[in-house]
């Protein structure tokens, strides 16, 4: 947990002992084991959920019903197992640990009630929701390239930073794409940038 109030004091330099007092008593922790399922799609898990350590990807049906990862979460980046943080309405989505993964989990009423009072707790929602939204424009970018070597390429001038730290099996999956074109498409990225 420590980590995360570090990684919220350099967003939110003033803040204060009743924010961090606040998640600590209205909190817990959860640890899964890699690629241990966290929440499956139909059910209710009511918790705005903080990637601590770890990797967590969201997996969504497609209309012919073929589980297709929609969200990766890195430390320090948030999902909820409810349509958006502020409703209790269920979210149609698997979650799974592709990492040993530690979560902070905040119950959904508990984040609203935060987000209300501690205005430390809000500006943290709004850096996290940033990031969030910066992922799903990677997405969007990657979804109109038709083009599996472009679609790489502009993987990487996005997500370059990260990219080298993550496993491969969620990456090609993220970049739609098979396995032995993933590798290709690696290879052939190193070899040009050399």
């Amino acid at each position: 947990m420590e980590r995360l109030f570090t990684y919220w004091s350099k967003h939110c330099p003033a803040l204060g002992a009743d924010s961090q007092s606040f998640v600590r008593g209205r909190s817990k922790l959860k640890r899964y084991r890699s690629m241990q399922v966290i929440k499956l799609e139909g059910q209710r898990f009511p918790f705005f959920c903080i990637v601590l350590s770890g990797l967590v990807a969201g997996y969504r049906k497609n209309s012919a019903g073929t589980p297709l990862l929609c969200e990766l979460m890195q430390p320090m980046d948030y999902f909820t197992g409810t349509q958006h943080p502020f409703t209790p309405r269920l979210r149609e989505a698997e979650y799974m640990a592709i990492e040993n993964t530690t979560l902070l989990l905040v119950p959904i009423a508990e984040a609203r009630e935060a987000q209300r009072h501690f205005p430390a707790f809000a500006e943290l929602l709004h850096v996290m929701k940033q990031r969030k939204i910066n992922f799903f424009e990677l997405l969007i970018t990657l979804g109109s390239e038709p083009y599996y070597y472009a679609r790489y390429c502009a993987y990487m001038d996005r997500f370059g930073r990260q990219a080298p730290h993550l496993p491969d099996a969620p990456q090609w999956q993220l970049l739609r794409m098979g396995r032995s074109t993933y590798y290709r498409m690696k290879s052939r990225y190193l070899r040009d940038r050399s």
